[in-house]
């Protein structure tokens, strides 16, 4: 019998792949992804540690984004994505995404535990934002619903800026439909990952740095029925 090779997209569901999002995404096939969701290094929080909290995010944070790269590969792969940014990122976000013909609004994520950091003479750190774009045939769950999330941050060990699952669980469930297929590009320590398990979707995690490759193998190892592949680019 003659052996049949699996198709592209199959060389990557359920799998992490430690290397640079911009060498690997190219390799997916077009049209191959339901929705993104990512949250890309903001190039702004880094500062040396003092007091109350890390605010020093080392890696996690601190690595320069083409985003007309990535939106390029982004609308050549998937129908919708939610890409959490820094501040001065979101304008250019939604100007790739819009040259691009795909539909954007801008999300708001209000932190219900946000840090008391400098509380006595600024207003709260309680917010974290993204860009939603989609196209017209994208998968959409909801009704009537602004883009506004509001719950409590979360930790992770050894990671220093993790979004919460209950949040990213949302995003998957608002924008795709059991089976499909999610990916993170820049997956950190692997909440996408975590949350498509949960919710009965295929994922695809691309991360530069091993340290992080191996906190999202173990919590993917960590929930029931989970078998993992990982693989260096």
């Amino acid at each position: 019998m003659n052996h049949v090779e699996p198709p592209p997209i199959d060389q990557y569901r359920n799998k992490i792949i430690c290397g640079d999002c911009l060498e690997i995404l190219p390799k997916i096939p077009d049209g191959s992804i339901e929705l993104v969701v990512t949250d890309i290094p903001y190039n702004e929080v880094n500062r040396e540690t003092g007091g109350l909290r890390n605010i020093d995010k080392g890696s996690a944070d601190d690595a320069f984004v083409s985003i007309p790269l990535l939106v390029e590969q982004i609308v050549r792969l998937a129908n919708s994505a939610y890409v959490w940014c820094g501040i001065e990122q979101v304008s250019d976000l939604r100007r790739e995404f819009v040259r691009n013909r795909m539909t954007t609004r801008q999300g708001v994520w209000i932190k219900s535990n946000p840090s008391p950091m400098n509380a006595n003479r600024l207003w709260l750190s309680g917010v974290e934002l993204c860009v939603f774009a989609r196209r017209a045939k994208a998968t959409f769950n909801r009704f009537c619903e602004s883009p506004v999330w509001y719950g409590p941050s979360e930790r992770v060990v050894n990671f220093p800026c993790p979004k919460p699952i209950w949040l990213i669980k949302e995003l998957i469930d608002a924008s795709s439909s059991f089976g499909d297929v999610v990916l993170d590009p820049f997956l950190g320590s692997g909440t996408t990952a975590v949350a498509c398990k949960m919710l009965g979707r295929d994922f695809i995690g691309i991360e530069i740095n091993p340290d992080y490759c191996r906190i999202a193998e173990k919590r993917l190892a960590a929930l029931p029925n989970t078998k993992l592949e990982a693989f260096a680019s």
